[in-house]
């Protein structure tokens, strides 16, 4: 819910006050999954991502 609140704050802001706060003992560590919302430039499009992959050759067999 915290998170949800401070939406728009950068995630560079959000550890450093997260680290901050681990060292002085005022959180503990509790490892949970959150879905969040990808920016455009960051979603994977199988179209435009180049393949950087060598073609395979074949010899023939007689």
């Amino acid at each position: 819910m915290q998170l949800e609140k401070y939406g728009k704050v950068k995630v560079v802001d959000i550890l450093d006050s997260l680290n901050e706060a681990a060292q002085q003992n005022l959180i503990s560590i509790d490892r949970k999954l959150m879905s969040v919302e990808a920016p455009m430039w960051l979603n994977i499009n199988e179209q435009r991502t180049p393949v950087n992959a060598p073609r395979p050759s074949f010899e023939k067999l007689d």
